[in-house]
């Protein structure tokens, strides 16, 4: 359907510039910096027009509302195309816009009806007034001050072709200047920031940075592992406040991680592992029961999965492999006596020595006794009894 008002008078604008500025993962903050600098940068004047493709299907209440304050501010021809699929998005977005466009199938959420917008959609597209929700429908057209197009190209073109909007504008737009379109993105910084505010990545490189600290802690080295893990918290930590993280979920995982150096202090495992575990899963879901963003919790449960089998599996790995090339700190126990305090898996056992729980290999066919003295031996860089 095509609606156009020809009695309203029209402010023709010729545009000389032209810029597509593209948000796409999670609308954050840091997509609203970017505009902002953007702007300031470029210096709009009113013969120039700035399009939002908007394509994120995630966003923080306070990016929308910093966005909505932004735009509407500015005195140039602003327009948005909700694009190139069809997503939810909230109708604050797309305030402060003179020209509006939607792929069709997009759905407007949050939208505070009024008898102005029934009469502009809802005779046209399906409107839930009691879910504040319109669904676009999928026929394609120039509408009530908005258009319905499948591509930015089309969005455009019709914008450059038609002869109205009920909003007082109309655009020329010269062939050459579609030849000078600059597509646009948030700055390698800011798109890091976008990447991580994603909930998934923020909690993978949240207690991936611990696992490192921790891994430092064990095998002591020139420090890498502990810069690297201390910056992924710091990075990670980043979108907490934007977004709303729980600090009990953190307190209760600090919990998690202490056990796991515990574990890993005595050199062996067993069912506080477990337990470790649990706490670990259980502030995952703390941690993100109030985040803006919905957070899968079987994703959750696999990255808590993934990070247990860093501490059980590759810390040990990296421990052994330091204790049979350093050796200083293997001859340190080198006949040093020993108290038996019980049989591990395999050949491995649980000693004492200077009141210091050790794991060492020993004699398969010699039958140990509790709290009897040993002798420790090194056999083929190994510790043994």
């Amino acid at each position: 359907m095509i609606n156009i008002l020809s009695s309203i008078a029209l402010l023709v604008i010729s545009v000389s510039q032209l810029n597509i500025f593209e948000i796409d993962g999670v609308f954050s903050s840091a997509h609203v910096r970017s505009i902002e600098r953007h702007i300031e940068e470029t210096q709009y004047t009113q013969n120039d027009l700035l399009v939002i493709q908007y394509s994120s299907t995630k966003y923080s209440e306070k990016a929308v509302s910093d966005f909505e304050e932004l735009i509407t501010d500015k005195d140039f021809v602003k327009a948005m195309w909700v694009g190139p699929y069809s997503i939810e998005i909230d109708y604050a977005i797309t305030s402060g816009f003179d020209i509006l466009g939607y792929v069709p199938g997009t759905e407007i959420i949050n939208v505070p009806f009024t008898t102005e917008l029934e009469d502009k959609f809802c005779s046209l597209h399906t409107c839930d007034i009691s879910e504040k929700k319109i669904t676009i429908v999928d026929e394609e057209g120039i509408f009530n001050d908005y258009l319905v197009v499948g591509s930015i190209g089309a969005f455009l073109e019709n914008i450059n072709n038609s002869e109205s909007f009920s909003n007082d504008v109309q655009l020329s737009i010269k062939e050459d200047t579609f030849e000078a379109i600059n597509f646009l993105k948030p700055s390698l910084m800011e798109r890091f920031y976008i990447s991580i505010s994603e909930p998934i990545f923020t909690y993978m490189f949240f207690v991936l940075g611990f696992a490192l600290i921790g891994l430092e802690l064990f095998a002591i080295g020139p420090g890498i592992m502990a810069f690297i893990g201390g910056l992924l918290v710091i990075v990670s930590s980043l979108p907490f406040q934007e977004f709303g993280i729980s600090y009990i979920g953190i307190a209760i995982f600090l919990i998690a991680y202490l056990i796991y150096i515990k574990i890993l202090s005595r050199g062996y495992f067993s069912v506080l592992g477990v337990v470790a575990f649990g706490i670990l899963v259980v502030s995952s879901i703390v941690m993100f029961s109030d985040y803006v963003i919905n957070v899968n919790k079987f994703l959750l449960g696999f990255i808590s999965i993934g990070l247990a089998f860093f501490y059980f599996v590759a810390i040990p790995t990296v421990i052994r492999s330091r204790l049979t090339t350093d050796t200083s700190a293997m001859t340190s126990y080198v006949d040093a006596e020993a108290i038996f305090i019980k049989q591990l898996d395999g050949s491995a056992v649980l000693v004492s020595v200077d009141e210091k729980q050790i794991r060492v290999e020993s004699d398969s066919e010699v039958k140990y006794t509790e709290g009897q003295s040993y002798k420790i031996q090194e056999n083929d860089g190994n510790l043994t009894i």
